[in-house]
C-alpha cells in the first residue's frame, strides 16, 4: 500500500499473479481476493484495530485468503509461500485481542476453519483428536453429546478455534480445575515453514528430550501451522454448586483463594471482583452491601469424595466471607459469555476506548501487581479488575479499562494506558500475559519480560523459518 492509498483509506490492489497461482494450486473455491474477504481478514478484535476501522483505514490487508481442507493443502501453501518469499499469517476464529492474526506484511492469510472435524473420541483413554480449525463450542457440544467435556471454556467459546487456543496458550473460565489448554495436549501435528510435517507421539508423559509440542504451542503461528491435536477430556460433571461470597477487601478475598488452593479443594472457578467491579455487578448478581464479590464453583461426579471436597471449600469460604447463596453463582454461570460480545457496542461510540489486560503473578505478588497496575492505568482510564485462574502457586489478574477522550486522540490515550500498565506489571514482578498471548500488541515488551531468553526464540525462528514468512512481526520476533 502506498502513502496516498493509506491516507485515503483505500484498499490496495491484490497481486493478481499471486492469486492466480494460489487458485491453480488449491482450486478457485479455496482462494479469495474479494475486497470484503481481504478487509475482514485484515484484523482480529484487537481494540487498536477497531481504531483503524473507525478511521476508515485498512492498513494491513492481505493479497489473498486461502481455506485449506487438509494438512496436505497446508503443506502445499507453505511450500509455495516459502519459494515465493510471500508472508503467510495463520488464522482461526479471528477472536484474538492482541493483533496476533493481523497480516502486517500483506501476503496470504491461511484460514483453517474448513479443517474442523472431530476425528476420534476414545472413552477408554479419555481423549479426543480434532482438527485445529474446529470452533470451541461445536467441539464441546459434540463431547457433551457423548457424556464428556474438555473443561475449556474461554469467554470467546462461540467464536474461537482449538488452533487459536493452542497458538495463544488459552485459559478457560474453569482453568482452576481443568488447567489451561497446554495442560490438555497429548500430541500435536502440524507443518513447518518448509512444508514438512510433524506428528508427535501421543503419550500421557515422556522423557525423550525437550517437548516439541510445548515449543510450538504458544508460538502464535510464527514457527509452524498446527493442524491436528489430541486432547485429554473428562466425564461431564454430574452436579454443580456455584454461589457467591462477599469479602470486606481484596486482601481478605485473595487470602481465602490462596487457602482454597493450598488445601487442594479443587474449585472449578473462583473469581474475586474488586469493589468497583462488584458494584457494576451488584444489581445483576443480586449483591447487597459493599465489599468484594467472589464467585466460587465446584463440580464433579456424583460421589462422596468430590462432594466432600466441595463442602470443605464452601465451608472455608463461608468462614472467611459472607455466604450469599447460589443466586450470584447461578447468575454468573448463565451470563458468563455475555460481556465479550457487547464490547463492540462501546467501541461504536465516538471517542471511546475499551480493553482488557490480563497478567499473572505468584501469591506473594498478586496483591502488589493488582495495586500497581490499577494505579498505573487510573490517570488514563477508568479501571476495574478481578482475580481468577487459580493455581497452588499464584493467580491471574484481569483488568478492564475504559475511557472517553475529550482531549488527546484515542490512540494516544490507549497507548499511554498500556505502556503504564505493562511497566507497572514488570516492576511489581508480574508476567505480561496469562492467556491472551502477545501478538503484535505486546511484542515491544517481550525483551523486558524475557531478557536474554528472547534470543533463544529468535534463533529458533531463524532456524525453522529463515525466510521469515510465518506471521511476521509477532512475539517480538521482528
Amino acid at each position: 500500500m502506498n502513502d496516498q492509498q493509506q491516507q485515503a483509506g483505500r484498499l490496495p490492489d491484490a497481486d493478481p499473479q499471486l492469486v492466480a497461482e494460489l487458485k491453480k494450486l488449491l482450486g478457485e473455491k479455496q482462494v479469495s481476493d474479494k475486497p470484503l474477504d481481504r478487509i475482514t481478514y485484515s484484523r482480529d478484535v484487537w481494540p487498536r484495530a477497531y481504531l483503524w476501522l473507525k478511521e476508515g483505514q485498512t492498513p494491513h490487508a492481505p493479497d489473498a485468503v486461502v481455506w485449506p481442507a487438509s494438512e496436505e493443502d497446508v503443506a502445499a501453501v507453505l511450500r509455495f509461500c516459502r519459494q515465493k518469499k510471500v508472508p503467510l499469517t495463520p488464522s482461526g476464529g479471528g477472536s484474538g485481542v492482541c493483533g496476533g492474526a493481523i497480516p502486517v506484511k500483506g501476503g496470504v492469510v491461511l484460514d483453517l476453519k474448513r479443517m474442523n472435524k472431530v476425528l476420534n473420541v476414545n472413552p477408554i483413554n479419555h481423549t479426543v483428536e480434532v482438527e485445529a480449525g474446529i470452533m470451541g463450542e461445536i467441539l464441546e457440544r459434540e463431547l457433551q453429546r457423548r457424556g464428556f467435556s474438555l473443561g475449556h471454556f474461554p469467554a470467546s467459546m462461540y467464536c474461537s478455534t482449538v488452533g487459536g487456543w493452542l497458538a495463544a496458550r488459552s485459559a478457560g473460565q474453569l482453568s482452576s480445575k481443568y488447567g489451561k489448554i497446554e495442560d490438555m495436549v497429548l500430541s500435536l501435528s502440524g507443518v513447518f515453514p518448509d512444508g514438512s510435517t510433524f506428528h508427535s507421539k501421543d503419550s500421557p508423559r515422556s522423557a525423550v528430550g525437550p517437548d516439541l509440542d510445548q515449543i510450538v504451542i504458544g508460538s502464535e503461528g510464527t514457527l509452524a501451522v498446527m493442524t491436528r491435536v489430541m486432547l485429554a477430556i473428562h466425564p461431564a460433571p454430574e452436579w454443580q454448586d456455584y454461589r457467591g461470597f462477599l469479602f470486606t477487601s481484596m486482601e481478605e478475598g485473595l487470602e481465602a483463594m490462596r487457602l482454597l488452593m493450598r488445601e487442594g479443594l479443587d474449585p472449578s472457578v473462583a473469581r474475586l471482583y474488586d469493589e468497583f467491579e462488584t458494584g457494576l455487578h451488584r444489581e445483576s448478581y443480586g449483591v447487597e452491601g459493599r465489599g468484594c464479590l467472589l464467585i466460587a464453583g465446584f463440580e464433579g461426579p456424583d460421589n462422596s469424595f468430590a462432594r466432600a471436597k466441595a463442602e470443605a471449600g464452601l465451608r472455608l469460604l463461608s468462614q472467611q466471607g459472607k455466604d450469599l447463596g447460589e443466586g450470584p453463582g447461578r447468575a454468573w454461570l448463565e451470563h458468563r459469555y455475555s460481556i465479550s460480545y457487547n464490547q463492540s457496542k462501546i467501541f461504536s461510540k465516538d471517542s471511546t476506548i475499551l480493553d482488557t489486560c490480563e497478567v499473572s503473578a505468584l501469591w506473594s505478588r498478586v496483591g502488589d501487581v493488582y495495586n500497581a497496575v490499577k494505579e498505573a492505568i487510573t490517570p488514563h482510564a477508568l479501571v476495574t479488575a478481578h482475580v481468577s485462574h487459580l493455581y497452588s502457586t499464584g493467580a491471574a489478574v484481569y483488568f478492564t479499562f475504559v475511557s472517553r477522550s475529550e482531549g488527546p486522540p484515542e490512540k494516544e490515550i490507549y497507548d499511554r494506558a498500556w505502556e503504564a500498565a505493562m511497566q507497572a506489571c514488570l516492576d511489581s514482578g508480574g508476567v505480561i500475559s496469562h492467556h491472551h498471548g502477545i501478538g503484535l500488541h505486546k511484542s515491544s515488551w517481550m525483551e523486558k519480560q524475557l531478557g536474554p531468553a528472547l534470543e533463544v526464540y529468535k534463533n529458533l525462528k531463524k532456524e525453522l523459518d529463515p525466510a521469515g514468512i510465518l506471521n511476521p512481526g509477532k512475539l517480538g520476533l521482528g
